[in-house]
């Protein structure tokens, strides 16, 4: 039987592993980046958490804080980025006292923990995404 040489074979082939490698075979993108307090020291804990809004159904990309202020963003397996779109962004402290968020202690401005009121928005596009966070100061609040 005489063999039949497909070379566009191999080039598709070639092809697709590049693409997923890259990420685009799962339609997700590396997301990274620091987390970092406005007087420049890193957040050594908490939890990055990225809602999308724009650019497809909503969905929760979510990172880990490490020790050295480093994040990446999860979907549904760790480290597996997130899909393109835009995203507001909310931290968590991982704080599980018993505190309301509102009275906790925080090392950062508490307007950090809401979607609504953080401010914080990044878009996740086609490619490795590096996205620094820098957090404000706790606002001090008046005392009666």
């Amino acid at each position: 039987m005489a063999r039949t040489d497909r070379p566009w074979l191999a080039a598709a082939l070639a092809a697709g592993l590049a693409l997923s490698v890259v990420g685009c075979g799962s339609g997700k993108y590396p997301v990274r980046g620091t987390v970092t307090l406005e007087n420049g020291t890193t957040l050594t804990k908490g939890l990055v958490i990225f809602e999308r809004f724009d650019g497809g159904p909503p969905l929760t990309a979510r990172g880990n804080i490490q020790a050295d202020g480093r994040y990446e963003l999860s979907t549904e397996r760790p480290g597996d980025g997130a899909p393109v779109g835009r995203y507001k962004v909310v931290i968590n402290p991982l704080d599980t006292s018993d505190v309301p968020d509102e009275q906790k202690v925080l090392p950062f401005d508490g307007k950090y923990l809401n979607l609504a009121t953080s401010g914080l928005e990044y878009e996740v596009k086609a490619e490795a995404n590096e996205h620094p966070i820098k957090l404000a100061a706790p606002s001090r609040r008046p005392r009666n």
